[in-house]
This record gives structure tokens, C-alpha cells and sequence, in this order.
């Protein structure tokens, strides 16, 4: 008997599918901060708007992979109720 399973269920991400940015530089000599201030300021406003969108996709994320750990476990189910093929009897 052959069992299906769907394709979700097996798929394994192939890509990084949610890449936390990167928070800004303010290790920098105190002449540097000065000068660059509303630079530095723009980086930290673009970070944090970026980190809501990787917070969001991390959630999606995670509802993703339970629905496929639920797909996973409906076709172990199956798998282990259906009943066991002549050549596995004893």
C-alpha cells in the first residue's frame, strides 16, 4: 500500500525565509556620531520599521511550519493505522 504525503509535508526550505536586519553601527569614535547623527538616526528609524517586518515573518513562519507538522503527524497517523503489508507479517 502506498502512502501519500503531501509535498508540504516533506518540502524543506530551500532559502532563509526570514533574515533579521542588521542594527545599526553606534560603536563609532564621538565625532563620527555627531556628524552622522540624522544618518544614524534614518539607519535606527529603517531598522526598526525592517524588524516589524521580520517579527511578522516569523510569525508567518511558525504558522507554516505547524501546519506542516500537522500535515506531518495526519499522514504518520494514516501510516500507522493502516494495516501492515503480508511481506512485513511474521
Amino acid at each position: 500500500m502506498a502512502v501519500s504525503v503531501s509535498s508540504a509535508a516533506l518540502a524543506q526550505p530551500k532559502v532563509i525565509r526570514c533574515l533579521a536586519p542588521e542594527v545599526p553601527i553606534t560603536d563609532l569614535p564621538e565625532a563620527v556620531l555627531a556628524e552622522y547623527r540624522a544618518e544614524i538616526a534614518a539607519e535606527f528609524e529603517a531598522y526598526f520599521a525592517d524588524l516589524s517586518d521580520h517579527i511578522a515573518c516569523l510569525d508567518s513562519e511558525r504558522s507554516r511550519a505547524l501546519s506542516e507538522a500537522r500535515l506531518a503527524t495526519e499522514a504518520y497517523s494514516t501510516f500507522l493505522n493502516a494495516p501492515p503489508a503480508q511481506k512485513d507479517l511474521p
